[in-house]
């Protein structure tokens, strides 16, 4: 037997060298794999690439935000915002261009003064609105209407041979206005100006006229039978007081108010009537904003 293996031998031993050999190498590529992928495992424990610490830590995708969108630090996390209108600096960055807008309206009762006194007139009331702007919150100016009534004396009326009579005064001034008092809900302010009065005078009697809708029936109304009138300068001047029944921030306000007011109405003469220079103070209750 040994004699027979001498030939076949030596390539079975090659053989078997080869496949061994290939086995070592084939175990030695697998446990360098192996090493290579596995964490590297330390006494402070385990530590990550840096891809991977990217990857974990990444804000990206998680609840719709982005790590872009983040401030920088150090950087405001909003720029402070900015309201109103920046061209008056006289007024808080909060209010609005609307802020200068000034209204009033008002009204209440009259009584004259001076000449018309003298058996002219009588007590009455009066209207007042008006609009303007305010420059700062202290001063402004307003352009006013104000209507004033006021009654004849029954004596005149009597002298004239009418039943009853009455005297319109329609104004229109240019009236500045100044704050010059203000504390958290009352305040106070002067006004006054100039501008020009229509005044109409005009007598009546009563009249009975019928008067017709689904039926007809007979009523009596004052009707004018005489009656005359000027157009003139005028001027007035006036103290009022406020009250912010709103609360403090708001800028409606009631307010108080006493004026005087010339009218520079002609005298009578022998070919006009007239009488003479009226004086007025009327009394007004309303809202200012």
């Amino acid at each position: 037997m040994l004699a027979n293996c001498d030939r076949p031998c030596p390539l079975l031993r090659r053989t078997l060298i080869a496949v061994a050999a290939l086995a070592v190498g084939v175990s030695l590529s697998a446990a360098a794999q192996t090493t290579s992928s596995a964490p590297d495992v330390s006494p402070n424990g385990p530590s990550f690439s840096s891809s991977s610490q990217t990857a974990y830590l990444s804000t990206d995708g998680l609840g719709g935000f982005s790590s872009s969108a983040l401030p920088a630090e150090g950087a405001s996390a909003s720029a402070s915002p900015q309201y109103g209108n920046q061209k008056y600096p006289q007024y808080p960055n909060y209010t609005s261009k609307w802020s200068h807008i000034a209204i009033v309206a008002g009204a209440g009762f009259g009584t004259p003064v001076g000449n018309a006194t003298h058996g002219y007139e009588t007590w009455g009331y009066n209207l007042d609105l008006g609009g303007g702007w305010m420059f700062t919150k202290k001063v402004g100016v307003l352009f006013e209407y104000q209507f004033d009534r006021m009654k004849i004396p029954g004596a005149t009326i009597a002298e004239v041979g009418a039943q009853g009579g009455n005297i319109n005064t329609h104004l229109f001034l240019f009236d500045p206005v100044y704050y010059f008092y203000s504390r958290h809900r009352t305040g106070a302010y002067l006004t006054g100006g100039a501008g020009f009065s229509r005044k109409v005078t005009n007598f009546t009697d009563l009249s009975e006229g019928e008067e017709c809708y689904y039926f007809c029936y007979y009523v009596t109304q004052p009707v004018t039978v005489a009656n005359f009138s000027s157009t003139q300068m005028a001027a007035d001047l006036g103290l009022g007081l406020t009250w912010k029944a709103f609360g403090q921030d708001s800028r409606a306000r009631f307010f108080a108010e006493a004026r005087y007011v010339f009218v520079d109405s002609p005298k009578p003469t022998t070919t006009a009537n007239g009488e003479g220079t009226e004086g007025l103070i009327p009394v007004t209750f309303g809202l200012r904003f």
